[in-house]
């Protein structure tokens, strides 16, 4: 089995508004954190081209894949009001990270 991380970077159009978005990804949090193999979700909104996105760190691409079954096949997409010719899914294995060290600290709500 390979056991190289893997990336997922989900990017979508919704159907939702802002404010709903926000409601159904604050109930998706617990399942998010209890997600078979999930090291880490960033989740990131773009107001000027009105897509909504996530890039999550796998423990291996095996899980990841897993993941993205589940989101397709579970009503996780629609959840989230995607519109089906917006999302774009892109999966790799991390090959690299490169940490910068001119950080003063994170903003990044939780």
């Amino acid at each position: 089995m390979n056991t190289k991380r893997a990336i997922v970077n989900l990017k979508f159009k919704s159907s939702l508004s802002v404010e709903k978005i926000n409601e159904v990804s604050k109930e998706r949090k617990i399942l998010l954190r209890n997600t078979k193999g999930l090291i880490s979700v960033f989740c990131y909104t773009n107001e000027e081209t009105k897509t909504i996105g996530g890039t999550f760190i796998f423990e291996s691409i095996q899980l990841a894949h897993q993941y993205l079954g589940q989101f397709l096949t579970e009503g996780i997409g629609p959840k989230y009001g995607v519109i089906p010719m917006t999302l774009k899914i892109d999966i790799g294995n991390l090959r690299e990270e490169i940490k910068g060290k001119n950080v003063q600290q994170s903003n990044i709500r939780e």
